[in-house]
């Protein structure tokens, strides 16, 4: 629910991002990648931030710690525990993933721009 602590969750996830949709893979650890979760069946776009994870290689599983990043206006309780998601930056669909946990929630980190 919008502005409760379950909204603001630390979610740990499990993501595959595939070849040939983006030059690189995303740095994970940088704190700075900021794509949108849409969970499998509905076309909600849910903006979060990689907090931290580990090396990303194309069409290989990597691990890692997503935060919500519009908690107070967006609501994130479809993100549950084993709920799959797809992975995109704007409208590109770059991967696929699914949350294995919460932990408690850190202060939202505001987006420099």
């Amino acid at each position: 629910m919008i502005g409760t602590l379950e909204n603001e969750a630390v979610l740990y996830v499990e993501v595959i991002f595939w070849s040939g949709k983006r030059k690189n893979p995303p740095s994970l650890i940088s704190g700075k990648y900021c794509p949108h979760f849409v969970v499998k069946g509905k076309s909600e776009y849910l903006g979060v931030c990689f907090l931290d994870g580990t090396e990303c290689f194309f069409d290989k599983v990597a691990f890692g710690n997503v935060q919500p990043l519009y908690s107070d206006t967006i609501d994130y309780s479809s993100l549950v525990d084993n709920i799959e998601f797809l992975i995109y930056e704007e409208e590109k669909l770059v991967g696929k993933g699914k949350i294995f946990g919460r932990t408690i929630p850190y202060k939202i980190k505001q987006r420099k721009k």
